[in-house]
C-alpha cells in the first residue's frame, strides 16, 4: 500500500468485481494495517456475496457470516469503528438474506455467535 498507494487502492476497489474474492478479502481484513483497505475488503465481501448468493453453497454462506461475526467480536476494541460497523453490517445483511434458508439450529448458532 505504501509503495504505490493509487495502484493498491484500485486493486482493492476492484475486488468486488472479481468472482469469489472471499479468501483475498478475508486475508486483507485479518492482516492489513490500513483501515480503508479493510473497509473496502468488507464491502467487496458484501457485494460479491449478494451478487453470487444463489450460487454459493450453504457452507459458504454460513462460513462468510461466521467469519464476519467472529471478526467483529475479535476486534471489538479496535479504534477504527467504521471498519467494525461495516463488517457488522455485512454479517447482518448476509444473515438477513439467508434467514429463511437456514435451519432453526443454524439460526440459533448465528445468534449465539
Amino acid at each position: 500500500m505504501h509503495v504505490n498507494p493509487a495502484a493498491a487502492e484500485a486493486t482493492i476497489l476492484s475486488l468486488c468485481q472479481f468472482p469469489r474474492p472471499y479468501q483475498a478479502c478475508q486475508f486483507i481484513l485479518e492482516n492489513s494495517q490500513v483501515a480503508n483497505a479493510r473497509f473496502q475488503a468488507a464491502a467487496a465481501i458484501r457485494d460479491s456475496a449478494i451478487r453470487e448468493w444463489g450460487f454459493l453453497t450453504a457452507d459458504d454462506k454460513r462460513s462468510l457470516i461466521s467469519f464476519c461475526l467472529r471478526f467483529v467480536m475479535q476486534h471489538a476494541s479496535s479504534p477504527e469503528g467504521y471498519v467494525q460497523a461495516k463488517v457488522s453490517s455485512v454479517a447482518a445483511q448476509l444473515l438477513k438474506r439467508g434467514w429463511l434458508d437456514f435451519s432453526a439450529g443454524e439460526k440459533e448458532a448465528f445468534l449465539y455467535e
